[in-house]
Order: C-alpha cells, then sequence, then structure tokens
C-alpha cells in the first residue's frame, strides 16, 4: 500500500507545473517594438514623433510614438521654459536630462509601450477567425 501512495506520488511531483501560455502575438510585437527608432521634438508647445526606423509595421511604430507623446506632453512646459531662458548648450542639456529623470520618463514610456502592444495584440486576436 505504502508503495503505491510513493508512485502515485512520485508520478504528480514527475509532472511538469504548467506555465501560463504567453500570446505570441504580444511577443512579436514587443520583439519588433525593440528595433523601432524615434525622436520628438517640441513645437510651439505641441510635442511631435517622428519614427527613424520602423518596424515595417505603422501599428507598431504607432505605439512607440504615441508612447512618447503621451509621457512628454505634460512636462512640455517646462522644456519650452529650458529653451526660453537661451542657457549654453551643455547647461541646457543637463537641465534636460534631470527633468527627464526627475519626471521617470523611461518608467512612462515602458508603461505606455507594454500598455499599447497589449491593446494591438487584442485588436489583432479579435479579427482572427
Amino acid at each position: 500500500m505504502m508503495t503505491l501512495a510513493l508512485a502515485a506520488l512520485l508520478q504528480s511531483a514527475a509532472e511538469p507545473v504548467k506555465e501560463p501560455e504567453v500570446d505570441n502575438e504580444i511577443l512579436v510585437i514587443g520583439r519588433k517594438l525593440q528595433d523601432w527608432r524615434g525622436t520628438w521634438r517640441l513645437n510651439d508647445g505641441t510635442v511631435s514623433c517622428k519614427t527613424r526606423r520602423s518596424t515595417g509595421d505603422k501599428a507598431i511604430d504607432a505605439i512607440g510614438c504615441d508612447a512618447m507623446v503621451q509621457c512628454i506632453a505634460p512636462i512640455a512646459p517646462d522644456f519650452a521654459a529650458i529653451e526660453d531662458a537661451k542657457l549654453p548648450k551643455t547647461e541646457a542639456q543637463q537641465r534636460a536630462n534631470l527633468l527627464l529623470e526627475s519626471a521617470k520618463i523611461g518608467d512612462c514610456i515602458f508603461a505606455k509601450r507594454e500598455a499599447g502592444i497589449a491593446a494591438l495584440a487584442a485588436e489583432r486576436r479579435s479579427k482572427r477567425p
């Protein structure tokens, strides 16, 4: 009786734990977005973005630009003030970098990109037969 219980226990322990299935669409979009490059610019108080290196998929490129614009827009007036101050280039760059760091722009862009990836994956999943 004890050997049967031990055998059953060993068999159940040998079965691999199933990991939650990762959505392949999310992985594909995320990998493509890693290669995307863009720049942002401030024109008359409005933030704009331009793709420099495309993923080849306009919807994925839009995720990168949308994240930049959404995260930079709230601090755009602060950037405008730095520009208007007519500081030496190095000092202006230092202040801009401090502004980006204090506003946690990296965290914001990461979160917005993740949300954009999930939304695009869900949209594409819903269009599948």
